[in-house]
């Protein structure tokens, strides 16, 4: 099927082969309520990885819309430098008394990517400001933190980021914590978490030059969705105390209830010195970001216009009063619905529906993780054999299960789903066993 719609000749797509654009043009949405996105020709999708992982109240949540309704009516932005919005105000409020422990500054951007450039360069200019010429990075094997220049060098997936790598920075890189094919050939049950002797090396070699660790918890995302366990997280931070090395949270897709916890660090206990939050902040609603970092590293900015000591970071939206307003209405709502704990029936049952996909011997591996759950396919289940890229089995399942009514954008030929809170454990079923006939229907093709 071509497409005869000419606007597309405009639109430059993320993350899509033209090619696909030609022979499957996109989809119109002209509307969305609660887990459903309704397109021109009325059919209805159930929005099973939440547009990306960022709605996690459902689309046009009341509350929402009217807490953005009454800011616009106030004011819709003003700079940040000298001036701060109520709305600003309010959010920092709310926010701080939800972090961990320990982290009690915040500094607004506009999605995860801005969050962890700004996260970086606070770590370079905390060393700078302690005379202490900390310049390098270490990160997790197979790990993403943005499409930024600075986040890429910190990403370590080849097809995301070799190229940008080689022509501009790349960091050091650990062996990666995907347990399934487990680079240490141990087992997640009764291992120790070896996969993380690969980050004490570098540190005994290099730890003096490090200014950061960075890492998400528990969940690698767009690598795959590796679930990994808190004693990873444990022995990382053991690793980094002992070298004097911060630690850079990347909270972006697991903030804010997905995982089970409030924040995803909470699994292994610890606080890190430095968490970037996004996706889930504003509901999916509007763009906004937060870097949050512990006092004592504030403490290192702070000094009069002869120091230097500002920090010379900033964005034209930062904290954008209309993002602040549904944001704050978001948090408002997961503090009164009591999310995470209220969402542990669901979990259960997601992770229970996902382990009955077993039944198709191309399952390789099931992940489980609060409201996040993930399929991973092969060719052969013994051998963890992966199928040949050129099948794109994941792609044909998603479009076998969007002619079902049900949205997904598998990450290869792993399939997961990251739905809304407000899913009903009716539509969980659903769900899953759409996706089920949808992976039976590809792979049977």
């Amino acid at each position: 099927m071509k497409s005869s719609d000419s606007s597309l000749d405009h639109l430059w797509f993320p993350f899509t082969c033209s090619q696909d654009l030609s022979d499957f043009p996109p989809r119109v949405i002209t509307r969305g309520e609660g887990l459903y996105l309704y397109d021109r020709e009325g059919r209805r999708y159930l929005d099973a990885i939440g547009s990306w992982w960022v709605s996690i109240l459902g689309h046009r949540h009341p509350r929402i819309n009217a807490a953005v309704g009454r800011q616009l009516d106030k004011l819709e932005h003003v700079l940040m430098a000298g001036f701060v919005s109520d709305a600003a105000l309010n959010l920092s409020t709310s926010l701080a008394a939800m972090l961990p422990p320990g982290l009690t500054r915040i500094f607004y951007s506009d999605d995860g990517s801005t969050a962890v450039e700004a996260a970086l360069k606070i770590a370079l200019q905390y060393w700078a400001a302690r005379g202490r010429r900390r310049t390098a990075f270490v990160s997790l094997g197979g790990g993403y933190h943005g499409d930024t220049l600075g986040a890429m060098s910190v990403g370590n997936i080849p097809a995301y980021h070799s190229l940008f790598h080689d022509t501009f920075k790349s960091q050091l890189y650990t062996d990666a914590p995907y347990c399934y094919r487990c680079p240490c050939g141990r087992n997640k049950a009764s291992c120790n978490a070896e996969c993380m002797e690969s980050l004490e090396r570098i540190l005994a070699a290099k730890g003096e030059t490090i200014a950061a660790c960075v890492f998400e918890p528990m969940l690698q995302g767009a690598g795959g969705m590796r679930v990994y366990p808190a004693k990873v997280l444990n022995r990382l931070f053991a690793a980094c105390k002992a070298y004097g090395v911060l630690t850079i949270a990347d909270e972006v897709a697991t903030g804010f209830g997905r995982t089970g916890k409030l924040f995803a660090c909470e699994h292994a206990g610890v606080t890190p010195d430095i968490m970037c939050v996004a996706k889930g902040l504003t509901g999916g609603y509007l763009p906004m970001a937060a870097t949050v970092a512990r006092e004592e590293i504030y403490a290192e900015f702070c000094g009069d216009y002869s120091s230097n000591r500002e920090l010379t970071h900033g964005h034209t939206f930062t904290g954008n009063p209309l993002a602040a307003a549904a944001a704050c209405e978001t948090l408002a709502i997961l503090r009164e619905e009591g999310i995470p704990q209220s969402l542990a029936t669901k979990s259960a049952l997601l992770a229970s529906k996902l382990e009955s996909c077993r039944e198709i011997e191309e399952v390789g591996d099931v992940r489980v993780l609060g409201m996040i759950g993930a399929l991973e396919l092969v060719a052969d289940r013994r051998t963890k054999r992966p199928f040949a890229p050129e099948k794109r089995i994941g792609f044909k399942l998603a479009r076998k299960a969007l002619d079902k009514g049900l949205l997904l954008r598998p990450l290869g030929d792993v399939v997961y789903f990251v739905p809304a809170y407000i899913i009903t454990e009716d539509e969980i079923c659903t769900m899953i066993d759409t996706a089920r006939d949808s992976i039976k229907d590809a792979l049977h093709e």
